[in-house]
Parts: C-alpha cells; sequence; structure tokens
C-alpha cells in the first residue's frame, strides 16, 4: 500500500474501508493492523486473507469516512485536479481530470482539444501554476504531445 495523502495508516486501524472500484465478495472491509514491509506499510485487512484476495485488491484506491480522520490532521496537499493547463507554445492544452502517482513523479492526465495528454509534474515542464485562477503553464517537452 501506498498513501496518497500524508496520514499515517496506524491511526485508521479499526476503521471501515471502502475500494473504489468496488472488488467481489468484499463488502465490508476493515483495517485490523499495519507493519512495516520492504516497500512500504502492509496491511492486514478484514476478509481479505488469501493471496488472490489481495490481488484483487491492487490498484484500487481504499477510503475512509472523513470522520474516521483524527481531528486536527488536515490535508493541505494540492490538488490540481479541474485546473486549466497551457503549454507556451501550443496553448490550451486542457483541463486535468486526473492525477496518476508514480514512484518518479506524479503525471497529470489531461484531456482537452489534442486529445488525452500525460504531463510529468517535474521542473523542467511546470512552468507555474495559478492557484487563484485555477490555471497551470507548461513548456511541453518534445514527445509528450501527438500531432499526428
Amino acid at each position: 500500500m501506498k498513501p496518497l495523502l500524508d496520514l499515517p495508516f496506524d491511526v485508521l486501524v479499526g476503521k471501515e474501508l471502502w475500494a473504489v472500484p468496488p472488488i467481489a465478495d468484499a463488502s465490508a472491509l476493515r483495517l485490523l493492523g499495519v507493519r512495516p514491509g520492504p516497500k512500504g506499510p502492509l496491511l492486514t485487512i478484514s476478509g481479505v486473507t488469501t493471496t488472490a484476495s489481495a490481488r484483487a485488491l491492487a490498484g484500487s484506491t481504499l477510503l475512509v469516512r472523513a470522520g474516521d480522520i483524527p481531528e486536527g490532521w488536515d490535508d493541505d496537499e494540492f490538488d490540481p485536479v479541474g485546473f486549466t493547463v497551457t503549454d507556451t507554445v501550443k496553448g490550451l492544452l486542457g483541463t486535468i481530470t486526473d492525477v496518476i502517482y508514480t514512484g518518479a513523479n506524479d503525471v497529470w492526465d489531461i484531456n482537452g482539444p489534442f486529445g488525452q495528454v500525460l504531463i510529468p509534474v517535474i521542473d523542467e515542464v511546470v512552468l507555474e501554476i495559478d492557484e487563484d485562477d485555477n490555471v497551470i503553464t507548461v513548456a511541453l517537452l518534445p514527445g509528450l504531445l501527438d500531432e499526428d
């Protein structure tokens, strides 16, 4: 498991979880325990007792109730979904519809006049983020835009 937010899993032990997209035969999930693993935290989840049931969760997002998040914890993480993206040369690229979390850097999934465009969130590409106007200015690297 890789947390998408800066919240330790151990504060959620005992809490109910929901998998998105839903997985078959897993109606009520509950976080039973957390321990360190070689590639990140290893979770013990009720109802996940076999390798097959664990694999069924691969790629899923696990959600908890907002009320189960400890008081005083605040999510100040920047969320670019809905921001308009403009390239310095090509102009309007579209709107960010999703963020893909990779090990190296995030990737913004943008849909607009050029179709789907995947933009790596790296200093060479992202020039300016205007949070007041929800606009991001980028400088596309060669090969990022399929113009055929």
